[in-house]
């Protein structure tokens, strides 16, 4: 298309600022590098290879995912440390015990007590073990387990317990964002689900 007029186009069709994405993206590198955190950016909006390299830097590791479909595209092309950030899914259990025995790390999300038997039923290969992240609901009401519940501690306890099975970060989604009309409500609801998140593990 080079050279020729948005005219053009063939509709839909997305057009990309790439200048603009990977200045954005630096960013945002730049600044969770500051903050001393690790920035774990998401695939699942735009699901393509050259976006995430430009996200994680080049380093083509550190992502997150919602589909296992996403994972398996991009464990295929060389990514690695990939968190499925989906509630585990029972029926889906065996092929996230191929990436994470493939994989250097693949990670997985609780809500439930059961999700938990389903890892213990199935071990992993090797003398690796389960990286899983626990799913709080701070909130949104969507998914996780509700942060304030004495059932939310209680299965981080045990996930930490369980022999194989590695209690690697706690996960929220603020989703509530999305009724939020301006700035203020926005940062408000990213504030008190950051709130939310540190008193659980302080707890």
């Amino acid at each position: 298309m080079e050279g020729e007029s948005f005219s053009a186009l063939c509709t839909p069709a997305l057009v990309v600022d790439v200048d603009k994405v990977k200045r954005n993206a630096q960013r945002m590198i730049e600044r969770c590098h500051k903050l001393g955190v690790q920035l774990r950016p998401h695939m699942k909006t735009h699901k393509t290879l050259e976006c995430a390299d430009i996200m994680t830097g080049g380093s083509r590791r550190c992502i997150v995912v919602s589909t296992l479909a996403e994972a398996s595209f991009y464990a295929e092309h060389g990514f690695d440390d990939i968190l499925y950030a989906y509630s585990l899914p029972f029926d889906k259990v065996e092929r996230c015990a191929a990436l994470s025995e493939r994989l250097d790390l693949f990670q997985v999300l609780l809500d439930h007590p059961d999700a938990l038997d389903q890892l213990k039923k199935r071990p992993l290969s090797g003398g690796r073990q389960w990286y899983v992240w626990l799913k709080l609901d701070c909130g949104n009401g969507r998914a996780g387990i509700l942060h304030s519940e004495p059932e939310a501690l209680q299965l981080a306890q045990a996930i930490a317990e369980t022999d194989g099975v590695e209690l690697t970060g706690v996960y929220a989604h603020c989703g509530n964002t999305y009724n939020c009309r301006g700035v203020e409500q926005i940062q408000a609801v990213a504030q008190e689900t950051s709130n939310f998140t540190l008193q659980f593990m302080e707890r």
